[in-house]
Formats: structure tokens, sequence, C-alpha cells
């Protein structure tokens, strides 16, 4: 398997140089699945979000990727990277509930995009999601940049979504505030 290489010489290296704080480390789950959530500052994030986890859990992380990402080939993503394909959202979702179902770990950005002139807000998969496949979710707030020494991550506590008289779009509105207020107490 190619993924402990891209591990070792990419993503521990990079990082070390990058990430200069990660908090709650201690909150991530070491024996059951779980879907990562974060807010989305740039397009390196999946590595940062990438690097405590396969620090603590050494196990594949699948991110979500959309066609743009796809020029090495779709095994190559699949396998070596352990991407999803973002080709069509109804295949994406039942993809990811599946890999939630096998007891995968899948992160996800709710934002959709990085891009500042995007609409920020969080959509509602993530806890559509969580509800449908009984899996919590890990929140965590992201402070990126391309600087040396000047990202950081704070990891939350594990989130349990259930149907309830509270709706889908307002839980997905708590998770947002969780997640920005993790980032904002990042220091």
């Amino acid at each position: 398997m190619v993924y402990p290489f891209f591990k070792n010489l990419l993503v521990f290296p990079y990082c070390r140089l990058q990430i200069r704080k990660i908090k709650g480390i201690k909150n991530i789950p070491k024996k059951s699945n779980f879907i990562i959530t974060s807010n989305h500052e740039n397009r390196i994030d999946p590595l940062y979000l990438l690097y405590p986890f396969l620090r603590r859990l050494n196990k594949k992380i699948h991110f979500l990727a959309q066609p743009k990402l796809w020029f090495l080939g779709e095994k190559i993503c699949r396998q070596w990277a352990g991407c999803i394909p973002l080709f069509n959202s109804k295949q994406s979702y039942a993809e990811i509930k599946e890999y939630l179902k096998k007891g995968k770990i899948v992160a996800l950005f709710p934002q959709g995009s990085y891009k500042k002139e995007d609409n920020n807000k969080f959509k509602t998969g993530v806890i559509r999601l969580a509800m449908e496949t009984k899996t919590p979710i890990l929140p965590i707030g992201i402070k990126s940049s391309y600087f040396p020494f000047s990202s950081a991550l704070n990891i939350g506590k594990l989130v349990y979504s259930k149907k309830n008289k509270k709706g889908i779009e307002a839980q997905t509105a708590d998770l947002m505030k969780y997640v920005y207020a993790l980032r904002s107490s990042i220091g």
C-alpha cells in the first residue's frame, strides 16, 4: 500500500513545518469511526487534518475531492490518497454512506469550498449522514495558512446527531457555531 509512503514522505514533514499548535488531540477516538468536520480556509486543509489522525490512529482518512483533483487518475486518487470522487452528489453521498457503514473515517468540509467569495455557511449533508448512519461527528476548528508555523487545529468533542424536534438546519447551524468557536479559541 502506498498510503504509508505518502504519509511519511509528504504529510508528516510538511505539516511539522506548517502547524504550530494542535489542541484537543485526546478527543480523537481510537476505536470507532466518525465523520471529521472542519471549516475550510485553503486548499491545503486536507493535509493539515490528516496530520493528527495519522499520528494517533494510523488509519486512512477518506476525503471528498472535486474532479479537478483527479488529474492523477481515479485509481491513484482512490487507493493512494483515499479520495472519494465528487462527480455526482447523489453518487458521492451514497458512497460516503457505504464507507461509514463499513467503519471507515470520512472527512468533509460542510462549507464545500475554501474560497471566500463562496457562501461559507455549512451545508446539511454532514448532519444527514450522521443521522442516517448513526456515526458521530468530530468537529475541528482550523486556522490555516501557507506560512510556516502559522496554522493550528483545535479538535472538539464528538457530536451525536439524532432525529428530534430540532431540525437538520438547526443542528447544522449549531455544528457550524461549534466549529467556529473551536477555531476562535485556538489563540
